[in-house]
């Protein structure tokens, strides 16, 4: 008997699945948010605060739960980042992910080089679990 097929992991599928829940829980809060349509962009969400600016917000998902690849992003004074970790869970629906939000120019300090890859690890962005406030 042979051993079962290996289902391949679709980066796509995460990174679209991350985009919709950040946005579900955007309009959960009452923030004004639109979606932005394309696979190949810098700008996830755009938003605008009660003040009326408008801000950017790049979304960056994970199926681990240790690192998160940033190669394309993105420092800006307008720009956020949400960093959606689904801990090894991505298939369990029940399961809530973690989502940390961090201003785009606190990433500058904490991206590594792994391999040919830049990353952030999730160690160095523990305090910003569930940073909403920064959105409103």
């Amino acid at each position: 008997m042979s051993a079962p097929k290996k289902v391949r992991v679709n980066n796509y599928n995460t990174g679209i699945a991350a985009e919709y829940f950040v946005l579900s829980q955007l309009y959960r809060q009452n923030i004004e948010a639109y979606i932005t349509i394309g696979n190949k962009k810098s700008i996830d969400i755009r938003i605008i605060k009660k003040d009326g600016t408008p801000i950017s917000l790049d979304v960056k998902a994970v199926r681990g739960y240790t690192s998160l690849i940033v190669n394309n992003i993105t420092h800006s004074p307008n720009h956020y980042f949400a960093f959606v970790v689904y801990n090894e869970r991505f298939e369990n629906i029940e399961y809530m992910p973690e989502i940390y939000i961090l201003h785009s120019m606190m990433t500058k300090d904490i991206i590594k080089q792994y391999n040919k890859e830049l990353r952030i690890m999730k160690g160095d962005i523990l305090g910003y679990l569930n940073q909403w406030e920064l959105l409103k």
